[in-house]
Protein backbone atom coordinates (compact mmCIF):
# COMPACT_ATOMS: atom_id res chain seq x y z
CA UNK A 1 0.00 0.00 0.00
CA UNK A 2 2.74 2.46 0.93
CA UNK A 3 4.80 0.99 -2.31
CA UNK A 4 1.78 2.34 -4.48
CA UNK A 5 0.90 5.44 -3.04
CA UNK A 6 4.65 6.16 -3.03
CA UNK A 7 4.76 5.61 -6.54
CA UNK A 8 1.59 7.64 -7.26
CA UNK A 9 3.27 10.37 -5.30
CA UNK A 10 6.33 10.18 -7.51
CA UNK A 11 4.34 9.84 -10.94
CA UNK A 12 2.03 12.54 -9.89
CA UNK A 13 5.43 14.76 -9.25
CA UNK A 14 6.78 14.13 -12.77
CA UNK A 15 4.05 14.70 -14.82
CA UNK A 16 3.70 18.42 -12.79
CA UNK A 17 7.43 19.27 -13.76
CA UNK A 18 7.11 18.01 -17.24
CA UNK A 19 4.10 19.96 -17.60
CA UNK A 20 5.58 23.06 -15.91
CA UNK A 21 8.62 22.85 -18.17
CA UNK A 22 6.53 22.55 -21.53
CA UNK A 23 4.11 25.80 -20.27
CA UNK A 24 7.74 27.53 -20.23
CA UNK A 25 8.90 26.90 -23.38
CA UNK A 26 5.84 28.23 -24.73
CA UNK A 27 5.96 30.89 -23.16
CA UNK A 28 9.19 32.03 -23.80
CA UNK A 29 9.42 30.73 -27.20
CA UNK A 30 6.29 32.63 -28.77
CA UNK A 31 6.27 36.53 -27.49
CA UNK A 32 2.62 37.93 -27.05
CA UNK A 33 1.41 40.15 -29.47
CA UNK A 34 2.23 43.21 -27.38
CA UNK A 35 5.21 42.42 -26.72
CA UNK A 36 6.73 41.94 -30.54
CA UNK A 37 5.14 45.06 -31.20
CA UNK A 38 6.58 47.08 -28.60
CA UNK A 39 9.69 45.61 -29.63
CA UNK A 40 9.31 46.92 -33.09
CA UNK A 41 8.27 50.09 -31.89
CA UNK A 42 11.18 50.60 -29.66
CA UNK A 43 13.84 49.56 -32.47
CA UNK A 44 12.01 52.06 -35.15
CA UNK A 45 11.34 54.74 -32.76
CA UNK A 46 14.48 54.78 -30.97
CA UNK A 47 17.02 53.82 -33.26
CA UNK A 48 16.14 57.65 -34.75
CA UNK A 49 18.50 59.29 -32.73
CA UNK A 50 20.44 56.58 -31.29
CA UNK A 51 21.09 53.27 -31.16
CA UNK A 52 18.08 50.87 -29.57
CA UNK A 53 20.01 49.80 -26.39
CA UNK A 54 19.82 46.21 -25.12
CA UNK A 55 17.26 46.36 -22.90
CA UNK A 56 19.13 44.28 -20.80
CA UNK A 57 22.02 46.94 -20.25
CA UNK A 58 20.16 49.31 -18.03
CA UNK A 59 18.56 47.95 -14.52
CA UNK A 60 14.79 48.78 -13.65
CA UNK A 61 15.25 52.07 -11.85
CA UNK A 62 17.48 53.67 -14.67
CA UNK A 63 14.46 52.34 -17.57
CA UNK A 64 11.83 54.09 -15.28
CA UNK A 65 13.55 57.32 -15.74
CA UNK A 66 14.33 56.81 -19.25
CA UNK A 67 11.12 55.95 -20.47
CA UNK A 68 9.03 58.25 -18.73
CA UNK A 69 11.04 60.90 -20.17
CA UNK A 70 11.73 59.36 -23.90
CA UNK A 71 8.03 58.39 -24.71
CA UNK A 72 6.02 61.37 -23.48
CA UNK A 73 9.06 64.11 -24.28
CA UNK A 74 11.47 62.86 -26.80
CA UNK A 75 10.33 60.83 -28.74
CA UNK A 76 7.02 61.80 -28.08
CA UNK A 77 4.51 58.39 -28.38
CA UNK A 78 1.05 58.19 -28.30
CA UNK A 79 -0.10 56.35 -24.84
CA UNK A 80 -0.64 53.25 -27.03
CA UNK A 81 2.41 52.76 -28.62
CA UNK A 82 4.46 53.87 -25.04
CA UNK A 83 2.89 51.16 -23.37
CA UNK A 84 3.36 48.60 -25.58
CA UNK A 85 7.27 49.64 -25.70
CA UNK A 86 6.95 49.49 -21.60
CA UNK A 87 5.15 45.98 -22.01
CA UNK A 88 8.35 45.32 -23.98
CA UNK A 89 10.92 46.67 -21.85
CA UNK A 90 9.23 45.03 -18.72
CA UNK A 91 9.45 41.42 -20.62
CA UNK A 92 12.80 41.90 -21.66
CA UNK A 93 13.95 42.72 -17.64
CA UNK A 94 11.41 39.57 -16.37
CA UNK A 95 9.44 42.80 -14.45
CA UNK A 96 6.16 41.58 -13.43
CA UNK A 97 2.99 43.70 -13.51
CA UNK A 98 3.82 47.26 -14.33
Amino acid sequence: MKRNLLLVLVLITALYACGVKSAQKTADAEPSVDVTSGMTIYKQQCSKCHPAFDVKSKSVDRWNEVLSTMISEKAKLNEADGKLVEAYVWNQLGVKGK
